[in-house]
């Protein structure tokens, strides 16, 4: 079980860009670098704490504020909030930081983007990790994703705050557009936070919710131009067949957004690519399966490590 109540003291400090911009890095831990993307877009990399929690016995766990978020300048042009522009954005950092070489890891939208710098920074990224990724937007989508997602939101219809995360998720969109004050997105995803697990009632699992709602700060302007138009036809397809580095695709049996069936689309189109699919898990696997996910995970960097010699 992850405890949150004493996290390990890490690193923080202002990296200076080109043009005057700046990005805010905390650094985790012992070891090669990893560079750990949080999802959103316009969430704070602190809230990928559990996750570096998991991994600073082998690595130097680097959560980088994406651009827009905590400390970091926003872009100049809001299309650079795609999983383009943020990959970019953190190559800046990485050549910032003087960094040669890094594990490439995120989840949801920061797993999307892991898979985007893997395949634009081939000669940078050792090896892939995108847990909980998504490849396809609802524009794209065969449908199947779209009915795992219903049956997976379906589960928790008896719970007493369904209703209202439901009602909350079926608008996301519209409200997000209409939202003047990012606080109002932050009560957004508290509403719905629940929904992304498969057992958020348990007590470890209610607990790191109540500890990310308090640690959230919406970057407003990111989720406008996200949900704006820059989501619905998303196709990451085309960069994930050049991805050439060990890829590990993971992902929570029972995630309503970015499930098996997001997953098995990116691994079959990503040269080489492993599956780890997480049982009885939402969309937060170091949340809900902490032991087994980073067992897995560690055991496959081995693995992978091997078969690269």
């Amino acid at each position: 079980m992850l405890n949150l109540s004493t996290p390990r003291i890490g690193t923080q400090r202002t990296v200076q860009l080109d043009h005057g911009r700046e990005a805010t890095v905390e650094v985790i831990g012992d070891g090669p670098p990893m560079f750990w993307f949080e999802g959103g877009p316009g969430l704070p990399a602190r809230l990928s704490l559990p996750e570096s929690e998991l991994f600073a016995d082998s690595f130097s766990v680097h959560l980088i504020d994406p651009h827009g978020s905590g400390g970091s300048t926003p872009p100049a042009d809001p299309s650079q909030y795609d999983h383009i522009g943020h990959a970019r954005f953190y190559d800046e950092v990485r050549r910032a930081l003087g960094l040669r070489e890094v594990t490439i890891a995120g989840l949801s939208f920061g797993g999307t983007v892991a898979l985007t710098y893997t395949s634009l920074y081939p000669e940078e990224a050792v090896r892939c990790i995108a847990v909980s990724a998504f490849g396809i937007g609802t524009e794209i989508d065969d449908g199947e994703a779209a009915a795992e997602m219903e049956r997976m939101l379906s589960r928790h219809a008896g719970a007493r705050w369904y209703e209202d995360a439901r009602k909350v998720w079926e608008g996301w969109t519209e409200q997000v557009l209409s939202a003047e004050d990012p606080a109002q997105v932050d009560e957004m995803f508290h509403s719905v936070f629940p929904i992304y697990f498969a057992h958020p009632d348990r007590a470890d699992v209610r607990t790191l919710i109540e500890w990310s709602n308090r640690e959230l700060r919406t970057d407003l302007a990111a989720v406008k131009a996200w949900e704006g138009g820059l989501y619905q036809g998303f196709d990451l397809r085309p960069l994930l067949a050049r991805i050439a580095r060990p890829t590990l695709v993971v992902c929570g049996e029972l995630d309503p957004i970015c499930g098996p069936a997001q997953a098995r689309q990116i691994t079959a189109t990503v040269p080489g690519a492993d599956l780890v699919i997480v049982p009885d898990c939402g969309h937060f696997p170091a949340w809900e399966s902490p032991e087994k996910f980073k067992t897995t995970t560690l055991d496959w960097c081995r693995q992978a490590r091997n078969r690269s010699r």
